[in-house]
């Protein structure tokens, strides 16, 4: 009865802080719900006549520029405040085309009050582009047309429109795309005339690049993608410039542009190289793990055309890793790479301890932007000692293993930062078989998949990113105790469930003491492996952030992944953002705590995101 109260509280416990997590992230922050340790603005209340949508528009966009306002906090007077909100107020009318509208404000208590009376909205009334006939005779159109609102948005729209058709479609040395709007206010309507500045059209010439040192030239004309003859086109100098800035190996690059001749313009690309070489240290800290040191050093142009030569070392009490990876661009294919490595871990954890050489060959090819697969070959030399009794069938726990894996990947990634993602979601998928050469008998497949994905409601208060991640896995061909045991799934810890130690999920075996009494072995790992994760994000400053989360997870013997049977982590985080990569300090409690196997609490210090 006990244990069936204990798993309602736990229950009742997981849900209420679901809903809190939900809430806090899905919730607008408006104003009038500011944290008041956080807010330093007075709270406002804005009221339009007739027009709803406009109201909420306003709103919204005068929270925008109170976040980003360093005038404001010059102010302490609210009357000061409300007079230069007032001002912005005004604008956003205009830039909406209400050149009539009319803004009042006043003070009551610690609020302030803004009432507008909008006005008619004005609209276009005559619409024109003057461009060179040859040029007008292609163009699709604009956004925008006679009779719509005169928008700032849609007539700045207008000009990134014709500036793109120009760009893609002819060969101008000048792009120069202007407008005017002339105000009638007897009407309430405006004319918009689009003018193109002329220019003459001119094809590439001689293309140079100045500046390189070790970086060989035809690799860096291979990511220019301009050549003599080609149209001439400034958009394309600004993606080629990025291009190379994209390879790691340039820190800085300008062009310089001819004098045109004979219908020709030469171009000529200054760079300068960056340090090619870097060194970083690290540390971090989980209860479960201990403290832990890295060391890696790079050299990101060994043999002079982007190959990248990386050496890396973590050390902590629980595993011990040393690394060397080469990475080859462009191998046989623009979008293909190819890294090669070599690895030596140890690992001691309760249930095992294991040494293990690893040769790795891997081959990736992007498919698209987003889309990249990957399949190559591993060699994998390890030395398995398995710590609990009944965990090997045939009584010796050391075992010798000589495994070839020929991975195969497939991932589809539209995040926007590796380390600190805020909006857009990956699949990754990977299919291992693996072979014993040492025992032919022993082979088995791992397939691992993990979701994740990220939201962020920009315009609301903290910048909330509600962040979701599941992993699911399974290996099948062989059963659970013939796996070498550093092969099988386990769960928990501070990249798994949070609150739990690590590899503290899985699989046990009952074990009989010389009383005679049972108890549970450690973890000895499993064939399937369910994990959940969900997020709330928040940013209160530029440094500044703290995270709300809730995990769920654990390993099982049947490869089947079972979410109905996860063991439960929540807690809270703080972030200290920096221009690399957040450093995240997390509190965890395990919410299914087992006795005399769970400790109370887990802490988390690390560099990155959880996931």
């Amino acid at each position: 009865m006990r244990t069936s109260r204990r798993s309602q509280r736990i229950n009742i416990l997981r849900v209420l802080f679901a809903f809190l997590l939900v809430g806090f992230v899905l919730l607008p922050f408006q104003q009038a719900v500011a944290i008041p340790f956080f807010s330093k603005l007075p709270a406002f209340s804005l009221y339009v006549q007739g027009d709803p949508q406009l109201q909420e528009k306003l709103t919204n966009e005068l929270n925008e520029l109170r976040k980003n306002s360093s005038a404001l906090e010059s102010y302490e007077n609210l009357r000061d405040i409300a007079h230069y909100e007032r001002g912005n107020l005004e604008k956003l009318l205009r830039a909406e085309g209400y050149y009539d509208a009319t803004v009042r404000e006043s003070v009551q208590g610690s609020e302030i009050i803004y009432q507008v009376f909008p006005g008619p909205q004005y609209l276009i009334k005559s619409l024109d582009i003057e461009m060179p006939a040859n040029l007008r005779a292609g163009f699709p159109g604009l956004p925008i047309s006679i009779g719509d609102p005169l928008q700032a948005d849609e007539v700045l729209e207008g000009v990134q429109t014709i500036t793109r058709y120009l760009n893609e479609n002819a060969c101008l040395l000048n792009v120069d795309v202007t407008y005017q709007a002339t105000v009638i206010h007897q009407e309430a309507a405006a004319r918009l005339v689009y003018r193109v500045a002329p220019s003459p059209e001119v094809l590439v010439g001689e293309v140079e690049i100045l500046g390189a040192t070790s970086v060989e030239d035809d690799y860096l004309r291979s990511k220019l993608n301009i050549n003599p003859g080609d149209c001439f086109s400034r958009s394309k100098l600004d993606a080629a410039q990025l291009r190379l800035l994209r390879t790691n190996l340039i820190s800085n690059v300008t062009h310089q542009i001819s004098e045109p001749y004979n219908g020709l313009v030469d171009v000529i690309f200054i760079v300068q190289e960056r340090n090619h070489r870097t060194i970083t240290l690290g540390v971090g800290y989980t209860s479960d793990e201990g403290p832990g040191v890295s060391a890696s050093w790079e050299h990101r142009n060994i043999f002079h055309r982007g190959e990248k030569l990386e050496v890396e070392s973590k050390v902590n009490k629980v595993k011990q890793t040393l690394e060397s990876k080469l990475t080859i661009p462009r191998f046989f294919r623009d979008k293909q790479r190819f890294t090669a490595s070599v690895a030596l871990t140890g690992e001691d954890v309760d249930s095992y301890s294991s040494k293990a050489l690893t040769l790795k060959g891997l081959v990736s090819r992007k498919l698209s932007k987003h889309r990249t697969i990957s399949g190559g070959a591993e060699l994998k030399f390890s030395r398995v000692d398995e710590k609990v009794d009944g965990a090997v069938e045939d009584g010796d726990p050391d075992e010798n293993y000589h495994l070839l894996a020929f991975p195969l990947g497939f991932k589809l990634n539209t995040t926007d930062k590796p380390l600190d993602a805020r909006r857009g979601a990956t699949t990754a998928l990977e299919i291992k078989p693996y072979v014993d050469l040492k025992n032919n008998s022993t082979s088995f497949v791992k397939n691992i998949l993990q979701l994740t994905a990220y939201k962020t409601a920009q315009s609301a208060r903290y910048e909330p990113t509600l962040a979701l991640r599941i992993k699911a896995g399974a290996i099948t061909g062989a059963p659970n105790l013939e796996l070498p045991a550093d092969e099988r799934f386990y769960a928990g810890g501070g990249g798994s469930v949070r609150g739990y130690g690590y590899q503290e999920l899985g699989p046990r075996i009952v074990e009989i003491n010389e009383d005679g009494q049972e108890s549970l072995s450690d973890a000895i790992g499993g064939r399937g492996l369910s994990e959940i994760s969900i997020e709330g994000r928040f940013r209160f400053s530029k440094t500044w952030g703290g995270v709300l989360f809730l995990d769920g997870g654990n390993a099982y013997e049947n490869p089947r992944p079972n979410f109905s049977n996860l063991f439960w982590g929540a807690g809270f985080g703080v972030r200290y953002n920096t221009s690399f990569a957040p450093i995240r300090f997390d509190l965890a409690f395990p919410l299914d705590r087992r006795d005399g196997v769970d400790d109370h609490y887990q802490v988390y210090v690390s560099l990155g995101q959880a996931f």
